[in-house]
């Protein structure tokens, strides 16, 4: 989730407005304007926190109490497992950037959190932690409208994309991601920096519509469990009774790619996003082995 405070606002002036969890300097009138209208997007656009904080139940593929790490065995999923973003505060920048009539906001939050792996099969949540330094990019643009509550308005924007924060541990990468919706193709990206028109690029979707979702992932972590990657789907609206976010494992078509379907069953603005993990990151409690890359694409559904 975004935070909407003083801090957040925060900027340093240098050929363009860098935002951080500084004391603001030199912040110009548009500068300040663009930043609060980026503020007042609903916070499903920009969740920042795709998938949440819930520890979640994973089905067993294989009954064991011993989980296996060497290259060639078979994955098996952990009792329990889930993520800790916020566990320290996130750092939290921003580069604001206007020309004329457009803005463009370059977003970057780093997290310093935890990983969290149960694999105890004991029915008790009781997951040792990993280190997990994640970076947060996305990008937006705003343009001057009079009619807009901060004279700015939100017209394009990127999917939110997580990597580890250390280039050299980024062996899992997201390639492609293609939605579906009702049988019908409604886009598919292969650049996370890629901005999308609000208006007609952001899935419209209704309560009902049945999406499919399509990822295709490399790995060269080098660990070769059988698979070497697991792939999530988190959404927001899977169910009519909770704005929650669920998390459902997605196929393995055995050729680099990942398939699943889900139903809109409630209204609102939120991400979904694609997980993929190393499979090695999910079969230990401890050690310095998380892995992974999501991407969390906006989307609007309706009654």
């Amino acid at each position: 989730m975004r935070r909407h405070t003083t801090a957040v606002l925060a900027a340093a002036v240098l050929a363009a407005t860098a935002c951080s969890d500084e004391t603001p300097t030199g912040v110009s009138g548009d500068q300040a304007a663009v930043q609060q209208a980026y503020l007042d997007v609903p916070a499903g656009y920009f969740d920042e926190n795709p998938g949440g904080d819930d520890m979640m139940a994973s089905p067993v593929l294989t009954a064991s109490s011993v989980l296996f790490s060497a290259p060639g065995d078979p994955y098996i999923a952990p009792d329990h497992w889930g993520r800790r973003r916020e566990q320290e505060r996130p750092s939290r920048d921003r580069v604001v950037v206007i020309e004329g009539d457009t803005a463009r906001v370059a977003v970057a939050v780093r997290f310093n959190g935890r990983f969290m792996v149960d694999t105890t099969f004991d029915s008790i949540p009781n997951p040792g932690a990993k280190p997990m330094h994640e970076t947060l990019r996305h990008r937006a643009v705003f343009v001057k409208d009079t009619l807009a509550p901060r004279g700015w308005r939100l017209v394009a924007m990127s999917i939110g994309n997580i990597v580890d924060t250390d280039p050299a541990k980024r062996t899992v990468e997201i390639t492609s991601l293609a939605v579906q919706v009702n049988g019908a193709p409604v886009g598919t990206v292969t650049d996370p920096n890629h901005l999308f028109p609000v208006d007609g690029g952001v899935p419209q979707l209704h309560i009902g519509d049945s999406v499919v979702v399509t990822v295709a992932v490399t790995n060269t972590t080098g660990t070769d469990l059988a698979p070497p990657t697991q792939l999530f789907l988190h959404v927001r609206h899977y169910r009519a009774d909770r704005d929650t976010w669920f998390r459902i494992p997605m196929r393995n078509n055995g050729d680099g790619t990942w398939t699943i379907g889900w139903t809109v069953r409630r209204a609102g603005i939120a991400r979904m996003a694609v997980d993929a993990i190393d499979s090695e990151t999910l079969q230990t409690q401890s050690g310095d082995n998380y892995r992974s890359n999501l991407w969390a694409f906006p989307y609007r559904a309706e009654p």
